[in-house]
């Protein structure tokens, strides 16, 4: 399947449809490949996939700024194509229909945060740009041209003077890392607007994972194996650092954990933090969450925020609710979707890089050994909603997980649940193999493979999908 950006309009067209379809369609309509770029009017602040950092907005020289305008035409093409949605202004030179299905599924993703975080109040006014591009190229130049700003990544929130909106990008994402990227991105925008700058950054971190993990009917938000293990054994080491510490870390306190953190812990501590958070029994309710972000979001510091909501009155109130949570983050289970989501996204992340290397393995057991020998980890740089799984885990090759096991859920069959290649269709010949989990509970899943542009020299992107 080759996806082109001629036929772009009717592809985006399945995002409506993601965002009111059954559970049981989701990943299969998940092929809506978007990367977003949120935008508001502050000062220049990025979120990014692969967390939350704070960044002063590049100084370009008028020259140079110059050179770009007059290269660069996307701006001018898209000044008269501008179509109000609910929640953003639509930019786009994309088939006007296109814009108009996109619009919808921001707007449903929009409101599906605001009733999830608790309908929080915006400090600013007026509706958010969306600019729609079909390529990063023209994504980045417009960023430099309009809004004095270099794009981090393809995927990222923005803040900048000049402008406020959200960016997709329709270029070269594997499908469920865009769809999750989608509502980690929205998230970071609908939190700057109420918050601004004054929500904890392990806080938000947590937010925007929780978010991207949720599914369009409001379920969801679990975590896979991978990402528990990591913190299990962060608590298990005492290199966890206790709730108090975390909260109380600047912006740049924050990025600088995070960059020492080869692992990835200190951001599945702090998604682990918002689950603890927002759990339905004990001292913590989404109710309770939603209080406390109620109450920043009115300007109220973090600490008395946690103070009135969870009564956090002292260090020894702290201590005791560290305490609570790291039970909570010993006993928590994984689900088994999202452990064959993350080990699934490892598998085609890995047929990527071997496919730019010119490598095609036979069956699955020689991409195993192929990924272990590469001491392969994906994503490469943890992202909202993907936890870092790495092949040197030999337990990743399996679909099921260990929880699974030991409560017995996995099917008795002749052979055990596996993964392995599909028979290669006919015009499989330059693609890499399908790879499908076989003897799962539930639907059969698939890693399929599609281009979002029709250049030859277009990388391949994977897509998971349920269904025969």
């Amino acid at each position: 399947m080759v996806i082109s950006v001629a036929n772009i309009e009717s592809f985006l067209k399945f995002f409506c449809a993601l965002m009111v379809a059954s559970s049981a369609d989701v990943v299969h309509k998940h092929s809506v490949f978007m990367r977003i770029t949120s935008v508001c009017a502050s000062a220049a602040v990025f979120f990014a996939l692969n967390g939350v950092f704070e960044a002063t907005a590049t100084a370009i020289p008028t020259g140079v700024m110059s050179r770009q305008v007059a290269k660069e035409s996307w701006w001018n093409r898209t000044s008269d194509k501008i179509l109000s949605a609910n929640s953003h202004a639509m930019r786009s030179d994309l088939p006007a229909s296109t814009t108009v299905s996109t619009a919808q599924g921001i707007d449903r993703i929009w409101l599906r945060i605001d009733a999830g975080l608790g309908q929080l109040r915006p400090r600013s006014r007026g509706l958010q740009q969306a600019l729609l591009f079909s390529s990063f190229e023209e994504l980045s130049d417009t960023m430099r041209s309009q809004f004095a700003i270099d794009a981090p990544s393809h995927a990222f929130a923005f803040f900048s003077p000049l402008g406020q909106g959200v960016a997709v990008c329709t270029e070269d994402t594997p499908i469920p890392f865009a769809v999750r990227g989608l509502s980690a991105a929205i998230g970071a925008e609908y939190v700057r607007l109420c918050c601004g700058a004054d929500l904890a950054p392990v806080i938000q971190s947590g937010v925007l994972d929780f978010l991207a993990r949720k599914d369009v009917n409001g379920g969801g938000g679990g975590i896979g194996e991978a990402g528990l293990t990591v913190l299990r054994s962060s608590i298990t080491a005492s290199k966890a650092p206790a709730i108090l510490e975390l909260v109380l870390m600047s912006n740049d306190e924050w990025q600088a954990a995070i960059k020492n953190d080869s692992s990835g812990a200190i951001q599945e501590q702090a998604a682990s933090i918002v689950r603890f958070l927002i759990r339905a029994n004990g001292p913590t309710t989404p109710a309770r969450f939603q209080q406390f972000l109620r109450m920043v979001a009115q300007g109220v510091l973090n600490l008395d925020a946690f103070r009135a909501v969870y009564g956090l009155q002292d260090e020894r109130g702290w201590a005791e609710f560290d305490k609570q949570w790291r039970a909570f983050a010993v006993k928590e289970t994984s689900t088994s979707s999202e452990t064959l989501r993350e080990r699934m996204a490892l598998i085609g992340e890995g047929l990527r890089v071997l496919d730019r290397e010119g490598v095609i393995p036979a069956d699955f057991v020689e991409l195993s050994s192929a990924l272990k020998d590469r001491n392969f980890v994906s994503p490469s740089e943890w992202r909202p909603g993907f936890s870092r799984v790495s092949a040197a885990d030999a337990s990743v090759f399996t679909p099921t997980d260990a929880s699974d096991a030991a409560a017995g859920k996995s099917p008795r069959k002749s052979k055990p649940p596996h993964f392995e290649f599909a028979a290669p269709e006919k015009d499989q010949a330059n693609r890499p193999p399908t790879v499908v989990a076989v003897a799962v509970v539930g639907e059969r899943v698939k890693l399929v493979w599609l281009k979002t542009r029709v250049e030859p020299e277009a990388p391949w992107v994977w897509d998971i999908v349920e269904g025969n």
